[in-house]
């Protein structure tokens, strides 16, 4: 698969103590590159540890060949896990993700479960 990546833009975060990120993926006769894939392009560019990249967004032209990604690039994870949303984590983090998700899924059937109660 012959794929090539190109930083468009990067603009710093220092609020949110992140890099966020527009990578411009060029691929002709190929379906559009997995989240993994430009984590790890952009990690190795950027010079920072995979578990700091966080993919947003992919969006790809139809029938063009090209895709646009939106890229957080952190400078630390833990800060990461805090910022990014529960199912940006979960679609970047693969099964570790799926985990996450379905902890957050059990507390919040639990706390149902409280309201529930109380009412009666």
């Amino acid at each position: 698969m012959s794929q090539s990546f190109n930083i468009l833009n990067i603009r710093e975060n220092k609020l949110l103590g992140r890099r966020e990120a527009l990578v411009e993926a060029l691929h002709p006769n190929a379906s559009t590159p997995t989240r993994q894939a430009v984590r790890e392009w952009v990690a190795k560019q950027l010079g920072v540890d995979v578990a700091n990249v966080f993919v947003r967004r992919i969006m790809t032209s139809y029938g063009v060949g090209k895709s646009l990604a939106e890229v957080h690039v952190y400078g630390d994870s833990k800060l990461a896990r805090v910022l990014e949303p529960l199912y940006i984590l979960a679609r970047n983090l693969g099964e570790e993700g799926k985990k996450l998700l379905e902890e957050a899924r059990k507390r919040r059937a639990e706390r149902r479960e409280k309201r529930r109660k109380r009412k009666k």
